[in-house]
């Protein structure tokens, strides 16, 4: 069975690093990258349709980054990335995830330069 490296997409600075150290050690092992980004389902909406939207747009939002560093690895690296969209709430999801899929050897997330990891690092350091 290939390894499988896991990498979480998002907004941070850090997120470039990141994919890049995945997919640099997914050539060197001859694993597979699978990029996961989860959208935070509507909260508070007071409308369903409205709450539909929002989720909406955050899914699409969220495809549209993932292709685009779906298409930087391809071009850098000459892998082909999985890409996987979930909704809920992030780090719940990423267990989930992670149990669902024990093919996956390697997490890596974006990291802080600072005194802070960032909330998925901390989140996940209590779970």
């Amino acid at each position: 069975m290939r390894k499988n490296y896991l990498v979480i997409i998002d907004e941070s600075d850090e997120l470039k690093n990141a994919i890049y150290f995945a997919a640099k050690r997914s050539v060197v092992n001859n694993a597979n990258l699978i990029m996961l980004y989860v959208v935070r389902p509507a909260v508070n909406a007071e409308w369903a349709s409205v709450g539909n939207l929002i989720e909406q747009e955050e899914t699409s939002e969220g495809k549209k980054i993932s292709r685009l560093w779906s298409t930087v690895v391809e071009e850098k690296f000459k892998i082909k990335p999985q890409i996987i969209i979930k909704m809920g709430d992030k780090v719940d999801e990423i267990i989930k995830f992670l149990k669902e899929n024990e093919s996956i050897r390697f997490l890596v997330l974006a990291s802080s330069t600072d005194s802070d990891p960032g909330p998925i690092i901390k989140s996940l350091s209590k779970k």
